[in-house]
C-alpha cells in the first residue's frame, strides 16, 4: 500500500495542479493527503476528478490559508472518526488486511500555537491505543538540529515538546530513502534554510501487524515543500478471495467533549468555520 503526504502550498492555479497532477501519474498512491490546499468549499469534486480518485474528503480554506484535502482509491476502506482544519482522523483498512489508525497531521507553524497543536495530536494517540498507528504530514517541527541546514539554532524546548508528544503518543520515527530537508527556504539563494518538517511515524503496535513502511523523500512539485511517501505491507498475506468496494462511514467521536472544542478553537479559529459549514454533517463533531 501506498500513501503520499504533501504541502502543496495552494492549488489554485494550473500550474499547481499540472505538478499535482504529475506527482500522481508517478507515483499512483492508494493514499493521498495534501495540505494548504488554499482552495475554497466545494473543491473535492474538481480535484478528485481530475486525480482520477473515486473517494475524497476535504476542509476548506480559513480565510486566504490553510485547506486539507483527503483522497483514497476503492481498495481502501475508510472510517472517518474525526476532521478539522488541520487534520483527518479515521480507520482504514486495506484489501482485506487488519484494520489500522491512519491520522494526516498539520501542526502550527506559528511558535505560539505550537503547544496546543501538540495537545491535540496527543488525543489521537488516546482514539485507539491497541491498533497498529501510522501518521503522516507537515509537522512543522524537527526532532533536533541535524534535521536542518542553515539559519540559527533551534530552542532546545522547542523540540523536546516535540520528541514528547511523540513519546507519549509511543510513536518512532521512519527512517527515510532520499534528501535528509523536506523543506527549503528560497531555493534559488546561495545560503539558504532547509529544514525536515515533513514526517511519518508509526507507533509501537505497527510492527505487530505490518512491515516496517519504506519512507521516500520525493521532489518539490512546485511547492517548498517535498513530497513523502510511505509504502508498507502486511505482516501476513491477506485473503484477497472477496473483491470489496470501498465504504465510508463516520463516528461522532468527541461530540461531547468540551475540553477537544476549547484546544482546537483557540489554535485554529474552528468557530468562524463551524458556523460557515453548519449545515454540513461531518462539522456535528464539533
Amino acid at each position: 500500500m501506498k500513501r503520499i503526504s504533501w504541502n502543496a502550498r495552494g492549488l489554485g492555479n494550473p500550474n499547481a495542479l499540472r505538478h499535482l497532477r504529475l506527482l500522481v501519474q508517478q507515483q499512483s498512491p492508494h493514499v493521498l493527503f495534501l495540505m494548504e490546499t488554499k482552495l475554497a468549499q466545494n473543491s473535492n469534486s474538481r480535484i478528485r476528478q481530475l486525480l482520477h480518485f473515486p473517494n475524497g474528503l476535504e476542509v476548506p480554506r480559513v480565510g486566504l490559508s490553510g485547506g486539507l484535502m483527503l483522497f483514497w482509491t476503492d481498495v481502501v476502506d475508510v472510517t472517518l472518526l474525526n476532521m478539522g482544519p488541520t487534520f483527518f482522523d479515521c480507520y482504514m483498512k486495506f484489501n482485506g488486511w487488519p484494520n489500522f489508525h491512519f491520522t494526516g497531521f498539520y501542526g502550527a507553524p506559528e511558535i505560539a500555537n505550537k503547544s496546543d497543536s501538540w495537545t491535540l495530536f496527543q488525543r489521537f494517540g488516546d482514539v485507539a491505543p491497541l491498533l497498529p498507528w501510522l501518521t503522516m504530514g507537515d509537522f512543522n517541527e524537527i526532532l533536533s538540529n541535524n534535521d536542518k541546514s542553515g539559519g540559527g539554532l533551534r530552542r532546545e524546548s522547542q523540540m523536546e515538546a516535540f520528541r514528547s508528544t511523540l513519546d507519549k503518543c509511543f510513536l518512532q520515527e521512519v527512517p527515510y530513502i532520499g534528501d535528509p530537508f523536506t523543506w527549503i527556504k528560497n531555493r534559488t539563494a546561495v545560503h539558504t534554510l532547509k529544514e525536515r518538517l515533513d514526517w511519518c511515524f508509526v507507533n509501537n503496535h505497527w510492527l505487530s501487524f505490518f512491515l516496517a513502511p519504506t519512507v521516500e523523500h520525493l521532489d518539490y512539485y512546485h511547492s517548498d515543500h517535498r513530497a513523502i511517501a510511505a509504502v508498507f505491507s502486511c505482516a501476513t498475506l491477506p485473503d484477497t478471495s472477496a473483491k470489496s468496494r470501498s465504504r465510508f462511514r463516520f463516528e461522532k467521536l468527541w461530540l461531547a467533549d468540551p475540553e477537544s472544542t476549547e484546544i482546537i478553537s483557540k489554535s485554529w479559529n474552528i468557530k468562524l468555520l463551524c458556523k460557515k459549514f453548519a449545515k454540513l454533517a461531518y462539522w456535528k463533531v464539533w
